[in-house]
């Protein structure tokens, strides 16, 4: 599998096979780089369809890459300098955003900048730097490959960094290919001195806005029909999302030194790189099933997806609805997780703001009860073993978030999915809980988003396992957008917003709603009323019955 075994073979080939005779045309130099090309990029889809990683073949992809524009810019900075004996510039090649951070799925863009420290005179550059980056850019365009390419002295990228948080970013997860270590070395304190400290708040409050709108723009849902991998809900991005912000907090670059911060707990460390693992697996067999850079997991592709991915169910639907629920399994990880630590990372104060966040923490207000504390509208746990002291206050924190109008702490969500064990028989058939729950269902128009919570947690598919085997089950319906639990919360959502409609189609049962003695039977019979569906019989209906 693609490793420094792997980079040590491409090195091999590339040494054999990149070195042209004397005297050969251009034409003959890129029909090398072709084959060689053609030949390694067959062996990273041969090791795809046995079932590598997908951090495996993006990092293979990225290496093999790296390879091919060493020797483009060492060839054609050689050419330059026998022609030219005058004295050249400084000069690096750098890769930049996911190429940067060795990601690279077969048809994703190649982002590179030519680094150089030459200010144009007259309006020109260094004739060795336009030289050199001629000769890389049109052989990469010769080549057919999509390739995103910049020029910039230090300062031009500290500007261009600093100008919009995607090229900040970008410049972020920069590394340096080949040329002039030296000033890739200075490039890298600049960016960090001027682009990253005294930028951590405004940086990390563009990226949580950034998250919301591209939430919003991709169906605000993990559980849409047809996902984006990238940028959905869940996707690839949110997982990005949180490095970007922890590096930009702490200067840590892996979930690995995020835990040792005290962020998440070893075994959410390892869903989380299972869960990215897998979609970027997805992503990468969807550039190679459709042949270009595709995101998005449509309807068309999902039985192929599924027989790729190694589903042998005798029925077709059975296959795409066995990979899809992994699917959606993953990227609920993804989703559910990534959201409460970026939270706490935007919530939790820089050096330079802690003292206006002691001072305002003097002035707030604190709760206490039922061993929680309430503080700025957010529930915490007032002891690390809160729920081992009493179990079913695992439903009564979901009573108090509704009664208080609040919401769960980032890490009173790490808490409750850590403790999800001590929902067993007893706890399911327990009275309390039964009077607990029942009592968050009678509080018409707030029931919806705390069934959400609970959902999210994982606190509702344990106490009720009949609801909790639709968790992620795909619809084949032609008129269902989302996975059945999604549909589901979303038409209690809807019966909420009767309470206090006053327009149409909602206000027009307004009254009705309002009349009933026991609207919690009524909510309970919506929550319930797909679960036949996770049965696989014929007749859906009377199996919810």
């Amino acid at each position: 599998m693609p490793s420094q075994p792997h980079l040590a073979k491409v090195l091999k080939h590339a040494e054999r096979r990149l070195v042209p005779k004397p005297g050969a045309t251009p034409a003959q130099v890129l029909n090398l780089y072709r084959r060689f090309l053609k030949v390694e990029e067959h062996r990273l889809r041969l090791w795809h369809r046995a079932g590598a990683d997908g951090r495996t073949i993006a990092r293979g992809r990225a290496q093999l890459m790296d390879v091919v524009l060493q020797h483009l810019f060492r060839n054609a900075d050689a050419a330059y300098r026998r022609q030219h004996p005058d004295p050249t510039t400084p000069l690096a090649l750098i890769a930049t955003g996911g190429y940067g951070r060795t990601e690279l799925c077969p048809h994703s863009d190649i982002d590179i900048m030519f680094l150089h420290d030459s200010p144009a005179r007259g309006g020109k550059n260094h004739p060795h730097l336009e030289s050199v980056v001629e000769k890389v850019l049109y052989m990469l365009w010769d080549l057919g490959l999509k390739v995103g390419h910049s020029t910039r002295t230090i300062r031009e990228a500290v500007q261009h960094a600093n100008a919009n948080m995607q090229s900040k970013t970008a410049l972020i997860e920069s590394r340096l290919i080949v040329g002039d270590d030296e000033l890739y070395d200075r490039f890298r304190k600049q960016l960090i001195a001027k682009c990253v400290r005294r930028h951590e708040d405004e940086y990390i409050a563009e990226r949580m806005a950034d998250q919301r709108d591209r939430h919003q723009k991709f169906g605000d849902s993990v559980h849409m029909q047809e996902p984006n991998v990238k940028s959905g809900c869940g996707g690839l991005r949110d997982f990005q999302n949180l490095i970007w912000m922890a590096f930009f907090k702490y200067g840590v670059a892996t979930l690995g030194e995020l835990r040792q911060r005290g962020f998440l707990e070893a075994s959410e460390q390892r869903e989380l790189e299972c869960a990215y693992d897998f979609l970027l697996r997805v992503r990468i067999a969807l550039h190679y099933l459709t042949n270009r850079g595709c995101d998005v997991i449509n309807l068309s592709l999902q039985a192929k997806l599924a027989d790729d991915f190694g589903y042998r169910q005798h029925d077709r639907l059975r296959r795409i609805e066995a990979f899809m629920r992994e699917y959606y399994v993953h990227s609920s990880v993804i989703f559910f997780l990534t959201s409460a630590l970026t939270e706490r990372l935007a919530l939790t104060p820089t050096r330079a703001s802690r003292l206006g966040a002691l001072l305002g923490r003097r002035r707030r207000k604190v709760e206490e009860f039922d061993g929680f504390t309430l503080a700025d509208g957010r529930l915490s746990a007032a002891t690390p073993a809160v729920f081992k002291q009493d179990p079913l206050r695992l439903l009564r924190a979901f009573a108090h978030v509704q009664q208080h109008e609040a919401y769960l702490s980032p890490e009173l969500r790490s808490q409750i999915r850590q403790n999800l064990n001590l929902v067993n028989r007893t706890f399911q058939h327990s009275r309390a809980a039964r009077d607990t729950f029942l009592g968050i269902l009678q509080h018409k128009g707030q029931v919806a988003r705390i069934l959400r919570l609970m959902h999210e947690t994982e606190v509702l598919g344990k106490y009720l396992p009949e609801f909790g085997r639709l968790t992620c089950l795909v619809q084949h319906e032609f008129f269902h957008r989302y996975t059945t639990d999604e549909h589901t919360l979303q038409v209690i959502e809807h019966l909420d917003r009767i309470v206090d409609a006053t327009a149409p189609p909602h206000a027009n049962y307004r009254r009705m709603f309002q009349q009933l003695e026991r609207q919690h039977v009524l909510y309970l019979a919506i929550l319930l009323h797909d679960t036949g569906k996770a049965a696989n019989v014929p007749h859906h209906v009377e199996a919810s019955m």
